[in-house]
């Protein structure tokens, strides 16, 4: 289990939280998650690298689908198995499913992450 003052957040609403020197857990925030509604379907590949800024993949809810937005030059090294069979973690603890591992080499990326109280208030600038 997380807890939310261990992560680091987006602007993108991803929130991440590092286990090692150049790897991360990473998953939406709850804000995220209520703006989606139920999460249904998640489809994110890979062995793909991509660039801060870039789409790692797809998520998709009943209300929409929505790409999740890289907040580092990345990769993703693994998709959560638990998601296989159950995408309702999601929805009902965002904060401690993460949905995939992903590796970076630009740490610089991770710097510009907020921490949970400047995250707290970027949202509720946003409501």
């Amino acid at each position: 289990m997380f807890r939310v003052e261990e992560l680091q957040f987006s602007k993108d609403h991803i929130w991440l939280k590092k286990i090692d020197s150049n790897s991360y857990y990473l998953g939406i925030t709850d804000f995220a998650q209520d703006l989606l509604g139920d999460i249904i379907f998640t489809d994110l590949p890979t062995n793909k690298e991509v660039a801060f800024g870039e789409s790692l993949g797809i998520i998709e809810s009943v209300k929409t689908s929505s790409d999740i937005i890289s907040p580092t030059s990345a990769m993703v090294v693994e998709i959560n198995p638990i998601l296989n069979n159950n995408l309702n973690q999601i929805n009902d603890k965002p904060y401690e499913t993460w949905i995939c591992k992903i590796t970076t080499k630009q740490e610089k990326d991770i710097s510009n992450l907020l921490d949970h109280n400047r995250y707290k208030e970027l949202i509720k600038n946003e409501n």
